[in-house]
């Protein structure tokens, strides 16, 4: 049996936001019907006990599952068409936005820790050599640097991240 049909020719016009929550609540809506599934597919009877089967049909879960997966891969692949072909204001598209988000986020999370060192520190006798004179730990670097290049990309992050939530609201993409 195959997964994928052929698409409808039912054509629909929403945000990607609204889109998003479409696959929320599909998804939503499986999990409810697994866990249906998970409680009725199967009963226990004692030996000589009075049967009390719940009711489950295998036939029409498999099917509404199948349909919502469906259903989601349609949503999923339109949305991923839209976020390669259409571009942000900053020129960039917005899976290009997504990705540099998130090595950017990556690269915060150094920086920060970067931004915030102390140019000398004295190491305590756990830290040190087994020598009993005191021993610092100088920065090899301007923790000032970090700084700039930190709130650098968080600029970039704020203006990819404010283009992206407009465009997510407003702008409507065609699904098939």
């Amino acid at each position: 049996m195959l997964l994928w049909r052929p698409l409808e020719v039912i054509t629909m016009k929403m945000t990607s936001a609204q889109l998003n929550k479409r696959i929320r609540t599909l998804e939503d809506r499986k999990m409810v019907i697994l866990a249906d599934e998970e409680n009725y597919s199967k009963y226990v009877l004692a030996k000589g006990g009075t049967e009390d089967i719940p009711v489950y049909e295998f036939n029409k879960t498999n099917a509404e599952l199948m349909d919502i997966d469906h259903q989601v891969g349609v949503l999923r692949h339109a949305l991923n068409i839209f976020n390669t072909v259409t571009k942000l204001p900053c020129g960039v598209t917005i899976d290009q936005a997504l990705v540099e988000m998130a090595q950017l986020n990556r690269q915060l999370m150094r920086l920060d820790y970067m931004r915030k060192g102390k140019k000398v520190v004295r190491l305590n006798m756990n830290q040190a050599s087994q020598r009993n004179v005191p021993e610092f730990e100088y920065l090899n670097f301007e923790p000032k640097d970090a700084e700039a290049l930190y709130e650098q990309y968080m600029e970039r992050i704020q203006l990819l991240q404010l283009e992206l939530d407009k465009l997510n609201q407003t702008v409507e993409l065609e699904v098939k």
